[in-house]
């Protein structure tokens, strides 16, 4: 938890004011159950006055504890607000920091930022405050009626205390469901983004029963895991509630029952009832959503701060080198297989790419393409040899000095401007010439208008990906198949544009379209016939 707080930047003086403010309003029962002991005397023995003066002293409190109310919500508001933006931050940079075949899927990724962050940010207002609540409220009770009673007081704590071992039973059991159940929840998100993918062709060839299959084995799966947190649930609702309302029968003719042994006054049983009930019976209704909350609170902590552990290593700003001196990637006898595989998929490779000119990598399907160009990006590591970066005596990698297109490029919901730029220090005014260039001239007209992903289509996205690309100005473009997509005179334009670019920065693709290579063209063949 100490480290969510740090993450969150919660100060101390903040949780400090809001625990003043619940324990000023957790205080409240008592002393109502106090002013009703007054008024009852005052209205047995006949004071007028008094009663009038217990009524006002009531009617006030009521104003101050509204007043203290509203003002705790308002604090628990923004420091949830607060928890919420800076956990779901830490995440996107914890995904960013580690290996790119660590990332998470799809499922787990949608998980992690909605609803375990969602937990999380509920940890204060429907986890610990609640406790802190509880336990400030049943103490306070506690005092209260023994000074009243204290066979009542003895009572009171002999429910409590049942109540408190089948709650840490239940919430066992509770914290057992939903473990499993957020794993199953995972694997169902993620296939529902597949879906999402495979939209058109599930239409087209008119395939719902295999989705229909595939849900129904995900829900027949996590049934053991709903039927246990239904049942733990259940059983915390059925204690709760009826459990308390025996125990407040059972109270009452216990005081009642002793009177003639105590001696005490039918005011003083009342008030000392009334606190025992509002104090501490009744905090144990709102014990069970708080334990199921709870629950999903561990689930949600034990999955989130293993990643935000490697959060701190991201680097956000892209490392600054002078785009005018030239640079080198070199790789040195460069070799490669995929752990728990025995094909050597690349061996002994040599080779430089400058930040200026063209280079293609080509090959066969399957001979390490697409693999040479993850270990110079970074995202995978050579079993042995290396790819250096020559030139630059600043400490940075190759891939720090990359601008990354992938054969799929996805826009995001926002402005022209908000797509290509991406908060990267770059010139509007460079914008609108470039999409000109590239054929996008109509999205070039109005720079603000919001783009629609699913109404692009995949070419457009992908010179959209290129703009971006060239737009951050970095030393090298790399491009993974940028014609796949796009018709034959798009292509003209976009290798007219790449060319242009190529005065200034090293391109470095994979493409099967040959007719773009020219001698003066730098060209990496990986694959041979033994391999």
């Amino acid at each position: 938890m100490q480290k969510i707080m740090q993450i969150g930047a919660l100060k101390k003086r903040w949780l400090l004011g809001l625990f003043i403010l619940r324990v000023a309003i957790d205080g409240f029962n008592v002393a109502i159950s106090m002013l009703i002991q007054l008024g009852l005397t005052a209205a047995l023995t006949g004071r007028t006055g008094m009663l009038v003066g217990v009524f006002g002293g009531m009617l006030g409190a009521t104003v101050v504890y509204t007043g203290l109310y509203w003002l705790s919500g308002v604090v628990m508001e923004r420091l949830k607000r607060r928890l919420s933006v800076a956990v779901a931050r830490a995440l996107m940079a914890s995904f960013l920091a580690g290996d790119a075949q660590d990332a998470p899927d799809a499922g787990v990724a949608t998980n992690l930022l909605i609803t375990d962050t969602q937990n999380v940010m509920q940890f204060l207002d429907s986890g610990v405050l609640p406790l802190v609540d509880f336990g400030m409220t049943v103490s306070l009770g506690l005092v209260y009626v023994a000074t009243q009673s204290w066979q009542l007081a003895v009572a009171f704590i002999g429910f409590g205390l049942l109540f408190a071992l089948m709650s840490r039973y239940l919430f066992r059991r509770q914290n057992q469901a939903q473990t499993s159940l957020i794993a199953v929840d995972d694997r169902h998100k993620g296939f529902f983004n597949n879906f999402l993918a495979n939209f058109e062709p599930v239409r087209n060839l008119n395939v719902f029963g295999y989705i229909r299959q595939r849900h129904q084995a995900i829900f027949q799966e996590v049934q053991p895991s709903i039927q246990q947190l239904a049942g733990a649930t259940g059983a915390l609702a059925r204690i709760f509630n009826g459990g308390i309302y025996l125990a407040e029968v059972l109270t009452l003719a216990l005081g009642f029952g002793l009177l003639p042994l105590t001696h005490q006054s039918v005011a003083s049983v009342l008030g000392a009832w009334n606190a025992g009930v509002g104090s501490i019976l009744w905090p144990f209704l709102g014990l069970a959503p708080t334990i199921g909350y709870l629950a999903q609170q561990r689930t949600s902590l034990n999955r989130i701060l293993p990643r935000l552990q490697e959060s701190s290593k991201v680097q956000i700003a892209p490392s600054k080198v002078d785009s005018a001196r030239l640079l080198t990637i070199v790789g040195d006898q460069v070799a490669f297989h995929y752990p728990h595989s025995e094909r050597q998929l690349l061996r002994g490779l040599n080779f430089e790419i400058h930040n200026r000119g063209i280079t293609f990598i080509v090959g066969a399907n399957g001979a390490g393409k697409t693999t040479l160009m993850k270990l110079i990006l970074g995202d995978l590591t050579a079993t042995s040899g290396q790819i250096r970066l020559q030139g630059s005596a600043d400490k940075v990698t190759p891939a720090e000095l990359m601008a990354f297109v992938p054969q799929r490029s996805v826009m995001f919901t926002a402005s022209v401007t908000a797509n290509l730029l991406l908060d990267m220090e770059a010139s509007s005014p460079q914008i609108r010439p470039l999409l000109e260039k590239l054929g996008l001239g109509k999205y070039a007209e109005d720079l603000n208008q919001i783009l629609q992903p699913a109404q692009l289509s995949p070419g457009e996205q992908r010179r959209f990906g290129i703009a971006r690309a060239l737009l951050s100005n970095r030393p090298w473009l790399v491009l993974d198949e940028p014609f796949s997509d796009i018709d034959a005179a798009n292509q003209i334009a976009v290798m007219q544009v790449l060319r242009q670019a190529a005065h200034t920065h090293g391109i470095l693709m994979i493409t099967h379209t040959f007719n773009f290579v020219t001698s003066a063209d730098q060209i990496i063949k990986v694959g041979g016939q033994d391999d």
